[in-house]
C-alpha cells in the first residue's frame, strides 16, 4: 500500500458531516489517525476523541 493509500484511510468527511453523524471530526470515527512518511506507515490514537471515535459534546 502506498503512503497516499494508507493516509486515505483517515476518511473524507468534513468536520460538519462527521459531527452530524456523531463522529469525531478529526478521525471521522476511525478512533485512530493514519500517517505515513517515506514508506513508514503508522496508526496513532486520535488526540481529539481519545480513541472513542465519537464527537465531543
Amino acid at each position: 500500500m502506498t503512503d497516499e493509500q494508507w493516509e486515505a484511510q483517515n476518511g473524507s468527511l468534513s468536520p460538519d458531516e462527521a459531527h452530524a453523524r456523531g463522529l469525531c471530526w478529526c478521525c471521522t470515527g476511525n478512533r485512530v489517525l493514519y500517517t505515513a512518511f517515506g514508506g513508514v506507515q503508522r496508526k496513532v490514537d486520535c488526540h481529539e476523541c481519545g480513541g472513542t471515535g465519537k464527537a465531543a459534546t
